[in-house]
This record gives C-alpha cells, structure tokens and sequence, in this order.
C-alpha cells in the first residue's frame, strides 16, 4: 500500500486526512490489534494462499468507520472481498472495546473536560463555544 512502503507515495498529513489520525498512531493500532486476535494475524488457507495481512484488514475497517462506506467499497484498492471486509470490520470494533474501554471510550472527566475546553479556548479563541460549535455535547 502506497502508505506504508520504504518510500511512501503519500505524506503524513494526506495520511492524517484520509485516515482520521496520524501514522504513528494507526501503527501502533494495527500493532495492538494484532497481537489481541488471531483474526488479524496473517496465516495462510487451506489452498495454500496468504490471507489479508493485519494492514489490510484494519485499513479496511478504519476507512470504513472514517468514511461510512459498505464493505465491498475497497475490495479492488485492498484486493479483499465484501466478506472479509465486513468480518474485519465486525472483529476491529469488538477488539477497539476490548482494549481501549477503560482508557479511552468513557465518558470525560471533570479534569478531561477542564483541560478539553482550555485547548479548545485557546486553539479557537472562542471561551466557552466548546459543544455549540463542534457538536462535542456532554451532559
């Protein structure tokens, strides 16, 4: 894939745009996910064939949660089937709980909120505008 590669045909901030998140971090996703089940992990078939490697399927899910696409949608830029794409999909979202509940899918804190509006004051010079502009609205 052209983002991964020795010499990658595409920077890190068109990596940013289409993927929601940066390289490092997609990186060390895979790399989690991959270690967390063996669904991910790149074995061969009956036939004899590589299945989809790690990169693959989660690159598949993560465009598909970026985007709101169907599962056959990358099949010819991914060379993986609608089947494959909808499992990984399916498996991504069920390990992303798993592993990042109780750090990162919670509801803010008090101390998270107090910080998130001080960012956001600060990067958008508008006090108090945090939920009215970016719909982040917490109750």
């Amino acid at each position: 894939m052209s983002y991964f590669s020795e010499h990658p045909q595409y920077d890190e901030a068109t990596f940013l745009e289409r993927f929601i998140m940066s390289q490092r971090l997609f990186t060390k996703i895979v790399r989690e996910i991959t270690d967390a089940s063996h669904f991910f992990q790149q074995r061969d078939d009956c036939t004899g064939q590589h299945s989809s490697s790690s990169l693959m399927k989660c690159t598949s899910a993560i465009r598909h949660l970026a985007y709101g696409s169907v599962p056959d949608s990358l099949d010819e830029y991914l060379q993986m089937g609608a089947t494959t794409a909808r499992k990984s999909l399916q498996i991504f979202c069920k390990v992303i709980m798993n592993l990042y509940v109780e750090d990162f899918l919670r509801k803010p804190t008090y101390t998270d909120m107090e910080k998130l509006h001080a960012y956001h004051d600060e990067k958008h010079g508008f006090p108090g505008m945090l939920g009215s502009i970016d719909c982040t609205h917490w109750s």
